[in-house]
């Protein structure tokens, strides 16, 4: 997986001729003349959460890659993308914003864009639990800073969101399943405002909470859930209950046996 920050005068990111089966994901390409160079017909290739900011050209193609993550997970996003949001769903026709664009980007007919970002994608490190790294994705046309999350401070994530005042401005979080959940509803805040009309979308691995709001001062925004990692699961808690009351049963018949005649 190549993943970082590409500026320069050239291209961001150069393919080899060829080159096959590899992840581009989560990558800031900017002010380039070529964004990414896949020239000498590279193909298979995922090309996914990554941010083509003010290139000259954004891409140069031949080959066929995979440009997106399916839905609702999205593609990249694209600063010349001129479309708009007002629908949502696999099919961009249920009525709703989702920080998907309702059009593809179509690069040519063997590279398509499905799922085109509204704003950049901010990735923010939710640290390492039982040996797996975690982040916690934001797509947003705020600056998003100060993430924070810790698990021992209870099932909650927040970070900082700031805009133009009087504008509006939009999230879309992206929460993986196993680090924070809720078993009813999410409470979303920002500032002290609740946030109740927030949308919620699902797949297998992910929760994607998307919500709007109006940029004014700088706004914290809370999201809320009923359990986080790295709690422990249930069938070790009953594990460790079982054998916390055999010790028991075990001292107290000793006891006895001690106190008989």
């Amino acid at each position: 997986m190549f993943n970082g920050w590409s500026e320069s005068g050239g291209a961001g990111i150069i393919t080899n001729a060829g080159v096959s089966y590899n992840t581009f994901s989560k990558n800031n390409i900017a002010n380039n003349r070529v964004g990414i160079d896949l020239l000498g017909a590279p193909s298979n290739n995922i090309i996914a959460h990554n941010n083509f900011i003010n290139n000259e050209q954004q891409v140069a193609l031949e080959g066929s890659n995979i440009w997106d993550y399916g839905y609702p997970s999205g593609g990249n996003f694209w600063s010349n993308y001129m479309y708009t949001d007002l629908f949502s769903g696999f099919n961009q026709n249920e009525l709703g914003s989702d920080g998907i664009g309702d059009v593809p980007v179509i690069l040519d007919k063997n590279n398509i864009d499905r799922f085109p970002l509204m704003a950049p994608i901010t990735p923010f490190d939710a640290g390492v639990w039982d040996g797996e790294t975690y982040d916690v994705d934001v797509v947003s046309n705020s600056t998003a800073t100060n993430f924070y999350f810790n698990p021992d401070d209870g099932p909650f994530l927040r970070f900082n969101v700031m805009g133009e005042n009087g504008t509006s401005g939009f999230c879309r979080v992206t929460i993986p399943k196993d680090l924070l959940w809720t078993e009813d509803g999410w409470t979303i805040t920002i500032g002290d405002q609740p946030i109740t009309d927030y949308t919620r979308f699902e797949d297998e691995n992910y929760t994607y909470l998307y919500f709007t709001y109006n940029h004014s001062t700088p706004h914290i925004v809370l999201i809320q859930g009923t359990s986080v990692i790295p709690e422990i699961p249930s069938i070790i808690t009953t594990a460790i209950f079982t054998l916390t009351t055999l010790i028991a049963t075990t001292l107290l018949k000793t006891k006895r046996k001690s106190q008989s005649p």
